[in-house]
């Protein structure tokens, strides 16, 4: 190839992504809720990504593994876990733009030869739309003991979920509740592999991660790439997770995360944007299911897209999607207010006592900040504490506890003299900047 095509080449990855200085009091802010959410998580190590518009900037806080000193950067390979899932569903809308599939094709159409899904009393099947949206009545993980020791992301294999779903009496009535379900989103991982005939993982690269140019975006890690995955509490050997991933098996570094943030907020042609808004389509409401369970982790859950959360804006927050994530070691979050054109996802590795929502609740605030609204001191909530290392779920998902008293001075005083593995964690926890 000659050396001016190159140059094309090179300048037509870049050029939708072209970005701007951040103000300086866009700066501080996120300085300041970016230190925040860091010593409140009580994290090994984390990574941040904010776009405001088209401006953005990358954070970087503590170590890459406990001891290390060395600070994450921006090809650092994470875990994004259950953030998987939105882009499971943004495949999913790729595909029923192209008519080659539709949101309402049974499952049943899918499965396997000679396997029969179990139906309602209705009747009525379960849906790809169903499965995208948590209310196919699937249950969160699939039934069984899993094996001691099995690493996060690799179990149950395809022939394991569709073998339990050839047998199980189970009456799922798809589209009447909201229930967090993994195993939903790879079976429509499986639905989507066989409606094309390719490959999950080649759909993935096909629709999301090849057009953004996302090279560390990936469910099979290189060697090269296992060796820049960061490491916390609990962490999981870095594996093929292919097993997974409609659900949680996706690896990612800030860079990558960085150029799918900006695609969502401003697609780089017409088809790009067809897709986002597709994506970003809500189709059921909280008060039209009987109950919603799992996903009022990060705010009030009153509507349900693709993967995606809608929390409803408020004369003091704007409109909120989101998606939260857990598994490996990992805990994650993504918010965007798509109407002010904001966006910031983060990444941590835990220790033993990391707090899930002191990480949520520090992004909505920024996010709410950035869009131009003033956040409401409300009391907080009470803490998720990350789920113990050999717990099977892929995403935090516990409902919070009864609100605890408020420490005394006296107490605050003696707990700050006592050490603990997350200070530790915290002595090498100085920022490092990248504005873009």
């Amino acid at each position: 190839m000659k050396p001016f095509k190159l140059l094309s080449l090179a300048l037509a990855l870049l050029s939708p992504f072209s970005h701007a200085a951040l103000t300086d009091n866009d700066q501080q802010l996120i300085d300041r809720y970016g230190e925040q959410i860091y010593r409140n998580s009580r994290a090994v190590g984390m990574v941040m990504v904010v776009v405001n518009k088209n401006q953005t900037a990358q954070r970087f806080y503590g170590q890459t593994r406990p001891g290390n000193r060395t600070q994450p950067k921006a090809d650092s390979l994470l875990r994004i876990a259950s953030i998987s899932k939105t882009m499971t569903g943004e495949v999913l809308a790729s595909l029923a733009m192209q008519q080659r599939v539709r949101m309402d094709d049974p499952l049943q159409k899918y499965a396997p030869q000679g396997v029969a899904l179990p139906t309602d009393k209705s009747g009525k099947p379960i849906t790809l739309l169903n499965l995208a949206t948590h209310t196919s009545g699937f249950p969160r993980e699939m039934p069984g003991e899993k094996p001691q020791d099995t690493p996060v992301f690799v179990w149950p294999t395809q022939q394991q979920r569709w073998q339990w779903l050839s047998g199980t009496r189970s009456n799922f009535a798809p589209g009447l509740r909201a229930q967090y379900s993994n195993l939903a989103f790879d079976f429509l991982a499986d639905a989507m592999a066989a409606a094309t005939g390719r490959p999950y993982a080649a759909l993935l690269s096909e629709k999301i991660t090849a057009p953004l140019g996302m090279r560390d975006t990936t469910l099979t890690p290189t060697p090269e790439q296992c060796a820049r995955l960061m490491e916390g509490y609990g962490a999981s050997p870095c594996l093929d997770t292919r097993a997974a991933g409609g659900s949680g098996g996706i690896y990612s570094t800030p860079n990558d995360m960085q150029r799918w943030l900006q695609d969502l907020l401003r697609p780089q042609n017409d088809a790009r944007r067809e897709l986002r808004d597709r994506m970003f389509h809500m189709y059921f409401k909280r008060d039209q299911l009987r109950s919603l369970r799992g996903m009022d982790v990060a705010g009030k859950a009153d509507e349900l897209g693709l993967g995606w959360i809608r929390m409803e804006g408020t004369p003091q927050a704007p409109e909120i999607i989101q998606k939260t994530a857990g598994g490996g070691g990992f805990i994650g979050y993504v918010a965007l207010a798509p109407k002010q054109d904001v966006a910031v996802w983060v990444g941590l590795t835990r220790t033993g006592g990391t707090h899930y929502q002191n990480m949520s609740g520090g992004v909505n605030k920024l996010v709410t900040s950035l869009s131009g609204y003033q956040p409401v001191s409300v009391a907080a909530p009470a803490r998720v504490r990350a789920k113990p290392v050999k717990a099977k779920a892929h995403a935090v998902a516990a409902q919070p506890k009864a609100k605890t008293k408020a420490k005394t001075k006296s107490q605050t005083k003696t707990a700050s003299k006592t050490k603990t593995p997350a200070k530790t964690a915290h002595k090498q926890g100085h920022v490092k900047k990248t504005a873009q």
